[in-house]
Parts: C-alpha cells; structure tokens; sequence
C-alpha cells in the first residue's frame, strides 16, 4: 500500500528560553505556526518478514540512510514491512523551518494510515518526541504554544492570514552550537526572565489586527547569537523590510527568516528579489 503524505514546515512566531535544565537541555516558549511550504512524500510498506527501509530524495544533499529523520521515523514505528519513502523536498534544509521534523512526521502519520491508524495522535506524538523536539508540533499542526523540550504542546489561534515569505541564504546553524552560544550570553539562563509579554499579545489579537501591529510582537532569542556568525540573516531581513514587509524575523535557531506582508503581490516580488539574490525563497500562507 502506498501513502501520499505532506510534510508541512513551521516557523517560530515567538521563541524564547524559561530556563536551563540539570541535564543540559532548555525548557523553551515559542509560538509555533504551520505554513503551507511542504515537502511531499510517498510513503509505501509491502508484507515481509524482516523489515527493511529505503529512502530516495529530490535533494541529492539530504542524506538516504539511518541518519535521515524520515527514516528514523520508519525504523520507530511499530510495523515490519518493507517500507519505501520517496521525498519531493522544497523546505530548505538546516533552516529552523523543521523540515526533517516535517519528514519524520509525514512518515508516522502515513505508515499509521497504512496500518489503519492504530495508534493515537497522543500515542504518534510521544514517539516523535523521541526523534525530535519539533516532531511532535509538526504532527498535531495548526498553531501550538510550545514548552518543555518541545513535548508540551498546546493548540491555540492560529496567525492571521497574512502573506509570508520564507528564505534562507548560506550556511545553515548547528542547533547545539547556536545553545552554547545563548547559554553563555546569557548565564545559563540563571536569573533570565521571558518576554511573556509579548507572546501574549500574540496569541490574543483578532483578525483585524495589521501586520505591521502584529510583527511588533514578533521574538527570537537566537537572533542574537546568530546573526553576528551568519550574515545572511540580515541581509534577508533588510531586503524583506525594503520590500515592504511588516517585519522579519529568523525561525528556530536559524538559519531561514521570514518576513510577513500585507501585501500578496509585495510578498511575490520579495520572493522574485531575493532568488535573484541567490537565496531559497518560498511565498507561502499560515496552515491548519
């Protein structure tokens, strides 16, 4: 049986740190959104004794064997089988936009399809948790406030349906590499307190609300470590806001941004601009 499953990306509306924990990893606040920018997989498992995975992608740069999520995501599933996974891949990888979450995701939920969903959404979320922090979000979808490592998920409004370009230029960040680096800016976190205030002007606007009122309540924690290492960053903010963006921000821990429109046809020659730049970008909408 074959499954046709999406991989849907994210950003981060809001991402900031609560604190440091005793074995090494952050508690994290973020606002996490769905976009409509996706990677698209086909998914297949044939009866067999012995399971066995392989993987084909449309990015020769992605790499097809154990240490891809996707497949990760098929060695976890409770199923033996032979299982193909074939990925069209259009989110930029090492980007903050959690595609290789996306990835495992899409793989659980079409593999549960196949076995005629006999896990539960809680039972799918707690083993991507497993794969990653971001896996679980990218299995339930929508728009989530997000807390703990990642594992604590709870669905609230989603954004309003502006336009959103997405782009990333250059070297991506390593995720462990951007942590130390806010760990020692700021203390371990001993002592730090969150902008809560602005992930709760956030999550209660109307859809009234302006995009340029909206981005005033735009945070990313790791813009400042970030930015200073991969200049890319600013360049495409600067060009989104020129274009006439309400504002830009970087997703995650980089190295992506996206800049949010009022404007469809802005949005389109933001994305026409900045593939001339040479980056990857993407028009795209928020997602349920």
């Amino acid at each position: 049986m074959t499954v046709t499953a999406f991989a849907y990306a994210k950003i981060n509306l809001f991402l900031d740190i609560e604190s440091r924990r005793a074995d090494g990893y952050h508690n994290i606040l973020s606002l996490m959104q769905r976009i409509s920018l996706k990677d698209t997989l086909k998914v297949s498992a044939e009866p067999s004794d012995v399971k066995s995975i392989s993987i084909s992608c449309s990015d020769k740069a992605i790499p097809c064997d154990e240490k891809n999520l996707a497949y990760k995501a098929a060695n976890i599933y409770p199923i033996t089988a032979k299982i193909t996974i074939d990925i069209e891949k259009n989110i930029p990888s090492s980007a903050g936009l959690a595609g290789g979450s996306a990835d495992a995701a899409a793989v659980l939920v079409a593999l549960n399809e196949i076995c005629e969903n006999k896990l539960s959404t809680a039972e799918l979320c707690a083993i991507g948790a497993k794969l990653g922090a971001d896996v679980p979000f990218c299995i339930t979808g929508g728009a989530c406030l997000v807390k703990g490592i990642g594992d604590i998920l709870t669905a609230t409004k989603p954004m309003p349906n502006f336009p959103i370009v997405v782009a990333k230029k250059g070297e991506g960040m390593s995720t462990p590499a951007a942590y130390r680096a806010l760990d020692e800016k700021h203390s371990d976190f001993v002592g730090y307190i969150p902008r809560k205030d602005l992930l709760d002007k956030l999550t209660t606007t109307d859809e009234t609300v302006s995009a340029k009122q909206y981005c005033e309540n735009l945070f990313n924690i790791f813009e400042g470590v970030v930015e200073p290492e991969r200049p890319d960053v600013t360049l495409i903010k600067h060009t989104l806001i020129s274009s006439g963006a309400a504002g830009a921000m970087m997703s995650g821990s980089g190295t992506s941004v996206f800049g949010i429109f009022d404007s469809e046809n802005d949005a389109a020659a933001a994305v026409e601009l900045l593939k001339q730049q040479g980056a990857d970008a993407h028009l795209c909408y928020p997602q349920k």
